[in-house]
């Protein structure tokens, strides 16, 4: 069973949720750096108990815009003690605050009309 937060959202509920906005499968793999063939395949990302690691859930923030730390602290990966220990200072974690990327990936939402 793939790895969750808290709450038991999945990776793929707790962007949706953070962006209010649906996501693809395609989406969310595409993000997270993984070829369909690694998704899918015989020991396939999309079911493995580690999924997703820290690299694949910094590609997912940076890709959807979010903060990498917030999310790996949501998920599990590090603790908010082990961010307030590197940063040397007690800051609350917004999803939304800048991170080292300027670039932002454009992933479409399908619900949007096409522009011209």
């Amino acid at each position: 069973m793939p790895r969750t937060n808290a709450a038991g959202w999945s990776l793929k509920r707790l962007l949706e949720a953070t962006l209010n906005r649906d996501i693809t499968v395609e989406q969310l793999r595409d993000a997270c750096g993984v070829t369909k063939g690694r998704w899918y395949g015989g020991v396939g990302r999309a079911n493995a108990d580690d999924f997703p690691d820290a690299e694949e859930a910094r590609r997912a923030a940076h890709a959807f815009g979010l903060s990498a730390t917030w999310l790996q602290v949501e998920l599990g990966l590090i603790t908010l003690d082990d961010v307030r220990e590197a940063l040397d200072e007690s800051q609350p974690l917004d999803p939304f605050r800048m991170t080292t990327r300027q670039r932002v990936l454009q992933i479409p939402n399908p619900a949007d009309p096409p522009r011209d």
